[in-house]
C-alpha cells in the first residue's frame, strides 16, 4: 500500500477485505551489519485491500512497515544496518506468501513474481503448495548477489519450507588467479565478495521457478553467459553457472514494451513546436540536437564519459545542442556536468528534476538524436531509448546485448537495411577513455549526417520510429500467456541433474567467449593448433604482449597481494618494464570492448 490509503480512496473504490493477519516475524540478521538488532521479532498486523479496475482485481497489503516510504516506496540504502524499515521488501515477500496461501488457496493460479531480489522466497515456498511460479528478471543485478543465509533459513522455517540451502554454496579454489579475479571484480560491477554464510538469491529463484522470464533476447543471452567480460572466467567456476546450465529449458523471453501513451502519441504537433521548446531550454534551434534521458547514474548510464565526449566535440568547434536530463532527487554531484553547461550555455541544457510526461515528449520531439552510452550491461530493455525513437530520434547507443533489440548496432543487427542508428563500444571500465573517444566520433558523424545528407538522416529517423512501434504490451501479453497456459497444462518439471555444459574452444575467439581466459590454454599441450593462435606474451625484464585487436592491457601481479599496472602501447605491442615477481595475469580489452584474461604463472605455481 506504501501508505497511499487516502490517495487511493480519493481516486478509486478502495475495498477493505475480510483479512487480517497478526503474527511475529523473526529476523536473524548479520551481526556484523546489524549489531544488537541482529535478532529481532517484528509484531505485524497486516490488512488487505482491493481495487477493481477494467476487469482486473488489484490487491494491496498494508502494515506498519509496508506503509513506510510513501514518497520513494523503497527504503534508502543508507538505512541498512540502522533501520529495520530497510527490510520492507522482505516483509512484503513474507506477507505476500501468506496472503496467497490464505486468501486464494488455489494452486491452479499462476503466480507471476518480478525481480529476484524482491521475491526470492516465493518460488520455493509456493511451489511446495503446488502453485506454478513464473519469475521475471528485470534488471541485471550481479548474478551472484547474496543474502545472509541464517536469515533465509529462519524465514523459510516460519513458512514451513525445508530445503538444503548449502546446495547453492560456491567452492572456489584458493589460487592466485582467483585471488586476482576476486580482487578486480568489484570494478566491473558484476561481482562482489560475500562471507561464506551468505546464499545466492537468484539460485533460489531459478531452482524453484517453473519458468524464468527475461525482458529481451540480449538480456537473456548476457545473463546466462557473461561472454566478453572480465567476469566470465570467474562465472565459469560459480555454482550459479552450473544451475543456469541445468535450468536452460525453464528460461524464456517474455519481452517488454513501451507505454500506450507514447505509442499512440502523434508527435507532429510537438515537432511543430521544436524551435520554441529549444529556445525555452536556452538552446539554438538551428542546430542538430542530441537528447539524453535517464536517472543520474554516472557509471551505469555512461554519463561521465558522455559529458567528456560532449566537451571534446564542442571544443573542436562542432555546432550542436545537447539536452542532458539526469534525474536525481539530490541534484548532480559531479561538477563536470555543471562546468560543461556553464561553458556552453547556448548549447547544453542540464536538468535533474522530475518532469511531466508531456515535457519529456516535447524534448524528445525537439531532438534529432538520442544518446544512451550505458555501461556494465546493466540495461535489459531501456524504455527511454525506445521512447526517443518513437519521437523520431536516431539513437547513438552502446553495443550491449541488453539493448540490441533497438537495432542501432550493425554488428548485432546483422542487416544493414534494419539499422536504426549508431553504436558505441561496449564498456566495463569506469572513466573509459575508449568510450569517450568513440562517443565523440559518433556524435561528429551524426552531425555530418544531419547537415550534409538530410535525406539519409530522415531515412534513419523514420526507420527508428517504425521499429520502436513494434514494442507493444499486446505482444508481451501474448508471449506471457502462452507460457502461463503451457505451464498450467503441463506438470511441473523437477530440477535437472545434468552436469554443467562442457566448455570447449575450437578457436581463439571461442576460447575468449567460452573460457574468458587464455591462461589455461598456455599450460595445455594437447591442442597445438590452438596454442599457435595465442597472442605473443613474453616476460623477462619487460612484459611484452602482442595481439592485433588489443586496445588496452592491464597487468596484475600476485605475490601474496595483488599489484596493478598498466602496460603502455608502443607500436603493435604493449610493454611493462621491470615488472615485480609473482604470478602474472593480464586483463586485455579489445577494440570492440570485449575483455579476457591472459598471463603466465611463476615456476613455483606450476608445481
Amino acid at each position: 500500500m506504501h501508505g497511499k490509503q487516502e490517495y487511493l480512496r480519493e481516486h478509486y473504490d478502495l475495498e477493505e477485505l475480510d483479512y487480517c493477519r497478526q503474527w511475529k516475524m523473526d529476523l536473524v540478521l548479520d551481526p556484523a551489519i546489524w549489531g544488537d538488532q541482529s535478532r529481532v521479532s517484528l509484531a505485524l498486523v497486516t490488512k488487505a485491500y482491493r481495487i477493481r479496475k477494467d476487469g482486473v482485481d488489484i490487491y494491496l497489503l498494508s502494515n506498519e512497515y509496508l506503509d513506510r516510504y510513501p514518497d520513494t516506496f523503497y527504503p534508502p540504502y543508507s538505512s541498512k544496518g540502522k533501520d529495520l524499515g530497510f527490510y520492507k521488501s522482505l516483509i512484503f515477500q513474507m506477507e505476500a506468501i501468506f496472503f496467497i496461501r490464505d486468501f486464494f488457496n488455489n494452486p491452479d493460479i499462476v503466480v507471476h513474481a518480478h525481480e529476484p531480489y524482491y521475491q526470492y522466497l516465493l518460488p520455493c515456498s509456493l511451489s511446495r503448495d503446488g502453485y506454478r511460479v513464473v519469475s521475471t528478471v528485470q534488471s541485471n543485478m550481479p548474478v551472484n548477489k547474496k543474502v545472509y543465509k541464517p536469515k533465509v533459513a529462519a524465514l523459510l522455517d516460519q513458512l514451513g519450507v525445508a530445503i538444503d540451502l548449502n546446495q547453492f554454496d560456491d567452492h572456489l579454489s584458493e589460487d592466485s588467479f582467483n585471488q586476482c579475479l576476486l580482487d578486480y571484480m568489484p570494478r566491473t560491477h558484476l561481482n562482489y565478495p560475500y562471507p561464506d554464510d551468505y546464499i545466492n538469491l537468484y539460485a533460489l529463484t531459478l531452482a524453484y521457478s517453473d519458468k524464468v522470464d527475461f525482458l529481451s533476447e540480449g538480456h537473456l543471452a548476457f545473463y546466462q553467459a557473461f561472454k566478453g567480460t572480465a567476469f566470465r572466467a570467474l562465472y565459469n567456476q560459480l555454482r550459479i553457472k552450473s544451475l543456469v546450465d541445468q535450468r536452460q529449458a525453464h528460461l524464456f523471453v517474455g519481452g517488454c514494451a513501451l507505454s500506450e501513451s507514447w505509442l499512440k502519441q502523434d508527435f507532429s504537433p510537438w515537432n511543430a513546436q521544436k524551435n520554441q521548446v529549444l529556445r525555452d531550454l536556452g538552446l539554438t534551434p538551428e542546430l542538430p540536437t542530441f537528447y539524453h534521458n535517464a536517472r543520474y547514474a554516472p557509471n551505469h548510464k555512461g554519463q561521465v564519459e558522455l559529458v567528456q565526449a560532449i566537451a571534446k566535440v564542442l571544443a573542436s568547434g562542432a555546432e550542436a545542442n545537447f539536452i542532458l536530463r539526469c534525474v536525481s532527487g539530490n541534484g548532480i554531484a559531479d561538477q563536470r556536468f555543471h562546468e560543461l553547461q556553464a561553458r556552453y550555455p547556448n548549447k547544453v541544457a542540464l536538468m535533474w528534476q522530475y518532469q511531466a510526461e508531456e515535457q519529456l515528449m516535447a524534448m524528445a520531439a525537439a531532438a534529432d538524436f538520442s544518446l544512451f552510452p550505458s555501461k556494465f550491461e546493466m540495461d535489459t530493455f531501456l524504455i527511454a531509448q525506445g521512447e526517443s525513437m518513437l519521437a523520431g530520434c536516431v539513437p547513438i547507443a552502446s553495443s550491449q546485448l541488453g539493448m540490441m533489440h533497438w537495432n542501432h548496432c550493425t554488428d548485432l543487427t546483422g542487416d544493414e537495411s534494419k539499422v536504426t542508428g549508431f553504436s558505441v563500444v561496449r564498456s566495463f571500465v569506469e572513466e573509459d577513455a575508449q568510450l569517450i573517444h568513440d562517443l565523440a566520433v559518433k556524435i561528429e558523424q551524426a552531425i555530418r549526417l544531419y547537415v550534409e545528407t538530410p535525406a539519409e538522416y530522415q531515412l534513419l529517423s523514420q526507420r527508428a520510429r517504425r521499429h520502436a512501434q513494434e514494442f507493444t504490451w499486446a505482444k508481451v501479453a501474448d508471449l506471457h500467456l502462452a507460457h502461463f497456459i503451457k505451464d498450467r497444462d503441463t506438470p511441473a518439471r523437477q530440477q535437472s541433474a545434468a552436469d554443467s555444459l562442457p566448455l570447449t574452444a575450437a578457436s581463439l575467439e571461442d576460447a575468449i567467449d567460452e573460457l574468458g581466459e587464455l591462461i589455461s590454454l598456455r599450460s595445455q599441450k594437447q591442442d597445438l593448433s590452438l596454442q599457435a593462435q595465442l597472442p605473443q606474451l613474453t616476460r623477462d625484464q619487460v612484459i611484452r604482449y602482442r595481439y592485433p585487436q588489443a586496445q588496452a592491457v592491464e597487468a596484475f601481479v600476485v605475490n601474496g597481494h595483488v599489484e596493478r599496472h598498466t602496460l603502455s602501447a608502443q607500436g603493435d605491442e604493449f610493454l611493462l618494464a621491470q615488472p615485480p615477481s609473482g604470478d602474472l595475469f593480464l586483463l586485455v580489452t579489445l577494440r570492440n570492448g570485449v575483455q579476457y584474461w591472459d598471463g603466465l604463472l611463476s615456476p613455483s605455481s606450476l608445481h
